[in-house]
């Protein structure tokens, strides 16, 4: 069943008391930054944070995709336990990305409504994990000074939900530049587009499965009833 892996540090799982396992590494490897990739048994998001200043109450979560590098920001201002984070993640990611790709105009109005009626029929149970990708790391820590100096700039202790929206937006739209895992070159995309084109491989890949799963289904059904055939 696909999962929805979510990645803690260290500094968020402290925060949240949660006492996570950490993923299993391989052996001679350093345990704990073990490298995060989307596909399809695992949705990976790697989870930090952050003060809004030095030391201060109030606080931001940051979540940023494996494979998109897709960020978006959850103001702390109460304490959160971990189920209510869950809650939190498992509709504010779609939404953020429903948000963007209505002001990006990637695709029609129409076909953001459909991708999220077939993205609601997968189910994506959570998976809590302590971990830091070491590679997402920097994606993180830039999009924490976007947050930090922000709020400096306007004023403020807490990051109101529509600034947040618009940060969100603002970093998913622009080039990112990463290093592919897997073949070492450098590669340039736009995190809205590859999460995206990931939705829709996974709804695919989901169809497939139904339509596969409905034909055995039928098939046993002509079976059992030539079963009842009498002689």
């Amino acid at each position: 069943m696909m999962k929805l892996k979510l990645s803690a540090s260290n500094a968020l799982d402290k925060y949240l008391k949660a006492d996570l396992p950490r993923l299993p590494h391989e052996l001679g490897k350093q345990a704990g930054v073990n490298t995060l990739i989307s596909d399809g048994d695992n949705f990976n998001w790697q989870l930090q944070i952050i003060d809004n200043s030095y030391k201060s109450r109030e606080k931001t979560i940051i979540v940023c995709e494996a494979n998109s590098r897709f960020t978006f920001f959850i103001p702390v201002s109460l304490k959160l336990s971990q189920q209510e984070l869950t809650q939190l993640l498992e509709y504010e990611w779609q939404l953020m990305m429903a948000q963007t790709l209505e002001v990006y105009q990637l695709i029609p109005r129409s076909n953001i409504a459909v991708l999220l009626s077939e993205l609601s029929k997968i189910e994506f149970p959570p998976h809590w994990v302590k971990n830091t990708d070491l590679s997402i790391s920097g994606h993180i820590s830039d999009a924490a000074l976007w947050v930090t100096q922000t709020l400096q700039e306007e004023g403020l202790y807490d990051l109101p939900k529509d600034l947040a929206i618009e940060l969100a937006i603002y970093l998913n739209t622009q080039p990112k530049r990463i290093t592919n895992k897997t073949t070492g070159r450098k590669e340039k995309f736009i995190p809205i587009e590859r999460l995206l084109t990931y939705c829709q491989g996974l709804i695919s890949s989901e169809k497939l499965v139904d339509e596969s799963s409905n034909e055995i289904v039928d098939t046993s059904n002509i079976i059992n009833f030539s079963d009842y055939k009498k002689d």
